[in-house]
């Protein structure tokens, strides 16, 4: 078993939770909470669940609704009957149809060479 499979938490559906949220390793959400997460390891917010504060991650899966600020190291995955709104901060960000965001966006890319040619 690997060390973030080992190491993953799961706050589930009937949950409600209001505080601060830290540790190493990896959360999946699938309740309520109020107030920031901050994981060494992946996160996931799972269809349904709700995060009202801002996360810190390894890399965020979002299935459900996020208010609040993104940062991760690792790629951002926005699904289809997700809702987003603030900033995000991450090496990758994919958005699926369908999602429902408001953010502002912080990663590197780089432009094709012929992008600035007129």
């Amino acid at each position: 078993m690997s060390e973030s499979r080992a190491e993953l938490s799961v706050l589930g559906p009937s949950t409600r939770l209001t505080g601060h949220i830290s540790g190493k390793g990896g959360l999946r959400v699938e309740g309520r909470v109020s107030g920031n997460i901050d994981v060494t390891g992946p996160a996931e917010l799972a269809e349904g669940a709700s995060l009202t504060g801002d996360l810190a991650a390894g890399s965020l899966d979002l299935g459900g609704e996020l208010l609040g600020n993104v940062t991760t190291q690792g790629a951002v995955v926005v699904r289809a009957n997700a809702r987003l709104r603030g900033e995000v901060k991450s090496s990758e960000v994919t958005i699926e149809p369908g999602a429902r965001v408001a953010l502002r966006l912080d990663t590197p890319f780089d432009f094709e060479p012929e992008f600035g040619k007129r």
